[in-house]
């Protein structure tokens, strides 16, 4: 048995292992620290590393631990951060270079939260340019390497470099922000939990904004323990419906039409079939009923709305040719150039027009199971960004403003797929309770 044996222990069993001192807080770090020195020159998920804070923040816990004090399920747990959330004194980079110089002079309050409930903030990790962008590329600052397979597989993005920390095993936690996917599609492709907690739940103060009407901070695991654990922490209102108890079982299941599912890996479509029939059974629920839904569209209007509103952001690097920037993240932003305020405003109005017509037909006690991506990873080398979006299946979470969760259940030619599982806002901690149990019982294709 390795010195650092516990690295494969589930969220709950380092937690429990830590409050019942058979783990130190200080092993913990000190084995995850290690194990980011061994591979992240190869694999490319961490920006900075805090070893001597995070070690210090270690012995004070184990201190707390000593005497019997804890603050809770994260208590000593090691978390890496996406590089969009301000830490006080450290830079925060938005994964480009045109802001590596300038320290933040406050901590975001979602990390001083995670500090506040024990978790033990470790490094931040890499990101598509400015979040927005699905494949997890990032030409100006390097692409982290996904460690589902050999070469370099695309992580996902934009949350590239946490997925790949979990992942590899460098930390059990991570967390990174969800405008159109970005938690989820890179959560699916490396083969961990993500979630898109319900918009507004979480705090977005001290985080780079990309589309302030459709981000939201959420969590990465290695299981949906870890995803409950971190968004415990990080609710800002605890009477929100999301922090109530939840009823564990849905009423209805639905499932896409076949038609809105193209296009889609044919491996993906079959396992599909096979895993909602197995859910249902798990779920007491006699079948799947098939909720069509117009995606495209979904898709093509949050874009419009990221794109306007990053556009309003960063358009003087955008319009600024001698800015040296990701050509396809410009590309993308630079679609916001031709929406005008009037268009904007019309096109939230739509979306508000498209949520209500979409709540008639699912109700607060129904759940849809789709596929997180199209389609499994495939090498940097091989990835056309204007061809096959990556975020067809996840853009309806934000648009729609609902709860969703990406959990590691499928493998096509031998790569994880993530299934995405999706209620009504609100329903987040709920939709955790659920998938508790499908975690347990279903078993991965």
């Amino acid at each position: 048995m390795t010195s650092d044996y516990f690295l494969d222990w589930g969220t709950e069993d380092l937690s429990d292992g830590i409050r019942d001192r058979r783990l130190t807080s200080a092993a913990l770090v000190s084995a995850s620290l290690a194990k980011i020195e061994a591979t992240n020159g190869k694999l490319h998920a961490f920006v900075t590393v805090f070893s001597d804070s995070a070690m210090e923040r270690a012995a004070e816990l184990d201190a707390e631990t000593a005497v019997g004090s804890s603050r809770g399920p994260l208590h000593g747990l090691p978390v890496a951060i996406k590089d969009l959330a301000d830490i006080r004194d450290r830079v925060t980079g938005f994964g480009s270079r045109c802001y590596s110089d300038t320290p933040a002079r406050a901590t975001a309050p979602f990390v001083k939260a995670l500090d506040d409930a024990g978790a033990i903030i470790i490094g931040q990790t890499h990101m598509v340019e400015f979040a927005f962008g699905s494949w997890g590329t990032n030409y100006a600052m390097g692409t982290p390497v996904n460690p589902a397979g050999p070469g370099h597989l695309a992580p996902g993005g934009s949350s590239s470099g946490s997925a790949v920390a979990v992942a590899s095993g460098m930390v059990p936690l991570a967390i990174g922000s969800d405008t159109g996917g970005s938690v989820r599609i890179p959560a699916g492709l490396c083969g961990v939990a993500g979630m898109k907690p319900s918009h507004g739940l979480t705090s977005l103060e001290g985080v780079a904004p990309l589309s302030a009407g459709l981000d939201t901070i959420g969590p990465l695991a290695k299981d949906v323990a870890g995803l409950k654990f971190l968004l415990d922490a990080i609710t800002t209102d605890r009477k929100a419906p999301a922090a109530s108890a939840p009823q564990r079982r849905p009423r209805r299941i639905f499932r896409l039409a076949a038609g809105d599912l193209e296009p889609v890996h044919a491996d993906i479509l079959d396992r599909y079939d096979a895993y909602l029939a197995e859910v249902s059974t798990t779920l007491g629920q006699a079948q799947t009923l098939i909720l069509p839904l117009p995606l495209a569209e979904y898709q093509s209007r949050c874009g419009d709305l990221m794109a306007h509103d990053s556009y309003a952001l960063l358009h003087g690097l955008i319009d600024d040719p001698e800015t040296a920037l990701d050509p396809c993240v410009r590309r993308r932003i630079a679609v916001g150039r031709s929406i005008s305020d009037r268009q904007q405003q019309q096109k939230w109005q739509t979306r508000q027009k498209d949520i209500a017509e979409f709540l008639n037909r699912f109700g607060p006690d129904d759940l849809l199971i789709l596929p997180t991506t199209p389609e499994p990873t495939r090498p940097v080398a091989e990835i056309d960004e204007t061809q096959l979006p990556m975020s067809r299946f996840t853009r309806l979470a934000n648009y729609l403003d609902l709860a969703a969760t990406s959990l590691p259940l499928w493998q096509v030619n031998g790569l994880p797929v993530g299934a995405q599982f999706v209620m009504r806002k609100g329903n987040d901690n709920r939709l955790l309770a659920i998938l508790s149990d499908v975690a347990r019982d279903c078993r991965a294709a």
